[in-house]
């Protein structure tokens, strides 16, 4: 089986690349242009949201899209560059033909069943108005997979640490299912390669967290 990471290179990233491997799968990883990014392991295709045919080689014949995009810089840049690369993704797996999506996103991202869980609510709100860039981006990332057509599924997550996988997590929406705000990266990756053969969550945004 064939995966294309994108946000590979970030803190989550190197768990979605030992995930990967460890579950025997062919593993491309797309890097930007200037990226330092070298991994022995992984095919590395290195390019632009922009560059739509680097994008749809990135792509070609994998047999899911991972995607670990999300804020990484303060301030955050001006333009929703996170809704954009998660779009210009989206039509690049739709000309390639691909329609599964497993994403990170977060409890910014509301989901219109979620109930009332105020440990989630009030960090999100304290992002509305304090960081209003990020708080636009991840929402306009959320909105953009929800109207993208594909069968995707948002893993949504609060505070993730670099930590061992305790295999042990609240899954659900948030006011349904009791959450914490913590959850291990390495416990994030299993979620999201789990996701790929089943189609529990396909078209949902659960929230995880540990036990």
């Amino acid at each position: 089986m064939k995966i294309t990471l994108f946000g590979a290179t970030g803190k989550t990233g190197i768990y979605l690349i030992q995930e990967g491997l460890k579950r025997g799968f062919e593993i491309t990883v797309f890097a930007r242009s200037n990226s330092q990014f070298e991994h022995p392991d992984v095919q590395i295709v290195r390019g632009d949201f922009t560059n739509q045919n680097l994008l749809r080689e990135a792509i070609r014949d994998s047999d899911a899209v991972l995607s670990a995009l999300g804020p990484a810089n303060i301030p955050h840049p001006n333009g929703i560059p996170i809704t954009k690369a998660t779009d210009a993704i989206i039509s690049a797996m739709k000309l390639e033909g691909l329609d599964r999506l497993v994403a990170i996103s977060t409890g910014t991202a509301v989901d219109p069943d979620d109930g009332i869980d105020m440990k989630i609510w009030l960090p999100a709100q304290l992002i509305k108005f304090t960081m209003p860039k990020v708080y636009k981006d991840i929402v306009g990332m959320a909105k953009t997979i929800r109207a993208s057509g594909l069968n995707w599924t948002m893993v949504r997550v609060a505070l993730l640490k670099s930590i061992p996988a305790s295999n042990r997590l609240n899954v659900g929406l948030y006011g349904h299912v009791k959450h914490n705000l913590k959850i291990s990266r390495e416990d994030v990756a299993k979620f999201m390669f789990d996701q790929i053969l089943t189609s529990e969550f396909v078209n949902k945004a659960p929230g995880i967290s540990t036990q």
